[in-house]
C-alpha cells in the first residue's frame, strides 16, 4: 500500500515519490490496528519506502538543521533531485543520517509493515559532497548497497526470524549480500524489444548470472501504456513462472488492462495464479539451493547445460531450476514460437506432448497455452490445472 502517507499518485499517470515517511493520521488513523487485522485474516501488509527527502515535508528541515542530507561543492544543501524536482537525499556516509533513516524504518516495521517496496537508490548526484569524503563516483555506485543495508539491518533486528519480504530496484555488484529480493525496473507496457516484454527474460537471467537469486517483475509494465489485454494475459503467462508473481497497476492506472478488466482475463489469471501456487514446492526447494550454493532459481540455459553449444545461444528462455524450461510468448499477435529444447526428453507441462532435445522445435502456443517443458524427474501435474 503507497498511500499510508496521505499522498496518492492522479490516476492520470501523476509520479507519486513525493512521500513523507509517516502515516498519514486522518486518511489512516489508526494504521497499526488496521495493519493488525488484516494480519487476523490471513493478509500480509506491504507497503513503500524511497530515499528522497521532499523538500515540502518535515523532516527535510530537521535533517538538514543537522547536517544529515547530501551537498554541493559550495557547501549548501543538494536540491532538487528527485523525479519531481523538490528533494535531497540521505548521506549515508554519516552515520547519525543512517541511524535517522532506520529510526523511520523501524517504526513501520513495529507498526505491522511486513515489507515494503524499497524504490530508487541509484539517483545520488555525480557531484555531490559526503560527509566522509568518498569520491562521488564510487559513492554513487555504493549508494545502493547502503539504501538496501539500512532496511536489512532494521528487518535482522526486529524480524530475525526472516518473516518479512522488501524487494528494491537499484544496485551494484555485492547487492545480493543485503537485499533480499530485486524487480527488475519500470518496463514499458508493450511488446516492444527496446523496454517491453521481451526484455524481462533476458534480465530474469542476466539478474541471475549476476549473482542475484531472488528476481520478480511487473506483470504487464510499468512505464508508457495504455497497455493492452493481449499483453496482460501474455506477461501473467510469464509471471506465474517465475518464483515471485506480482502486478502493477502502472502509470496509466484508469486506461491499463489489469487482471479484472472483463470475465476471461480473470478466469486467465485465476488459472496461472493457482498454476503459480501448484509450484510452490520446486520454488521453495530452489530458494534453499540458491540459500545454500548461490545458483539462482531462473537460470540462463547455458548455465544449466554449459556443455550444450545451442544453450549458450538462447536468450529468450529460461530454466526454472533443473527441471523445467519457459520459453514465453513475447510477440504480438504470435499464436506459436520456435524453441530451443537443449539435449535430452521433454514433455510440454501443460499440453502432455513428448519432445526430443538437442534441436529447435515449432510449438503451437495460443493464450493459455505457454511454451513450458519439463524433464522426467518433474512430478507436479500442471495439465489438470483449470
Amino acid at each position: 500500500m503507497q498511500d499510508r502517507t496521505g499522498i496518492r499518485q492522479n490516476l492520470d499517470g501523476g509520479f507519486g515519490v513525493n512521500y513523507r515517511w509517516t502515516a498519514d493520521d486522518t486518511l489512516y488513523p489508526d494504521l497499526p490496528g488496521m495493519i493488525a487485522g488484516l494480519h487476523d485474516r490471513g493478509y500480509r501488509f506491504l507497503s513503500y519506502a524511497n530515499p528522497f527527502v521532499p523538500k515540502n515535508l518535515n523532516h527535510f528541515d530537521e535533517m538538514d538543521a543537522q547536517g544529515l542530507l547530501i551537498h554541493d561543492a559550495d557547501g549548501n544543501t543538494f536540491t532538487p533531485i528527485a523525479p519531481n524536482g523538490t528533494a535531497s537525499m540521505p548521506d549515508l556516509t554519516n552515520d547519525a543520517a543512517r541511524q535517522y533513516v532506520k529510526g523511520y524504518l523501524r517504526q513501520m516495521v513495529r507498526d505491522g509493515h511486513d515489507g515494503w517496496m524499497a524504490d530508487f537508490g541509484e539517483w545520488l548526484p555525480l557531484n555531490a559532497v559526503l560527509s566522509d569524503g568518498s569520491d562521488p563516483l564510487v559513492a554513487h555506485n555504493r549508494y545502493p548497497i547502503e539504501w538496501h543495508r539500512l532496511w536489512r539491518e532494521v528487518m535482522d533486528e526486529e524480524r530475525p526470524n526472516g518473516d518479512f519480504a522488501v524487494f528494491g530496484r537499484s544496485g551494484f555488484p555485492g547487492v545480493q549480500q543485503v537485499s533480499q529480493i530485486h524487480w527488475i525496473g519500470d518496463q514499458e507496457c508493450d511488446f516492444k524489444p527496446t523496454d517491453g516484454l521481451p526484455t524481462v527474460v533476458p534480465a530474469l537471467i542476466n539478474f541471475g548470472l549476476s549473482g542475484v537469486p531472488y528476481v520478480t517483475h511487473d506483470i504487464a509494465g510499468f512505464s508508457g501504456g495504455p497497455r493492452t489485454k493481449e499483453l496482460f494475459l501474455r506477461w501473467t503467462e510469464l509471471g506465474a513462472f517465475t518464483p515471485i508473481m506480482r502486478t502493477h497497476q502502472g502509470n496509466k492506472k484508469l486506461e491499463n488492462w489489469a487482471w479484472d478488466s472483463d470475465a476471461e482475463t480473470i478466469a486467465h489469471f485465476k488459472r496461472f495464479v493457482l498454476i503459480h501456487q501448484a509450484l510452490r514446492p520446486e520454488f521453495e526447494r530452489l530458494a534453499a539451493e540458491s540459500e545454500a550454493t548461490s545458483i539462482p532459481s531462473i537460470r540462463a540455459l547455458a548455465m544449466q547445460f554449459p556443455e550444450d553449444a545451442g544453450s549458450r545461444a538462447i536468450s529468450d528462455e529460461f530454466m526454472l531450476g533443473e527441471r523445467v524450461l519457459v520459453a514465453p510468448v513475447v510477440t504480438e499477435g504470435a499464436s506459436s514460437r520456435e524453441v530451443y529444447l537443449p539435449p535430452g526428453t521433454w514433455k510440454h507441462a501443460l499440453t502432455g506432448e513428448a519432445f526430443e532435445g538437442g534441436q529447435r522445435v515449432t510449438v503451437q502456443a495460443p493464450i493459455g497455452t505457454p511454451p513450458v517443458f519439463v524433464t522426467a524427474e518433474f512430478s507436479i501435474d500442471l495439465s489438470s490445472i483449470q
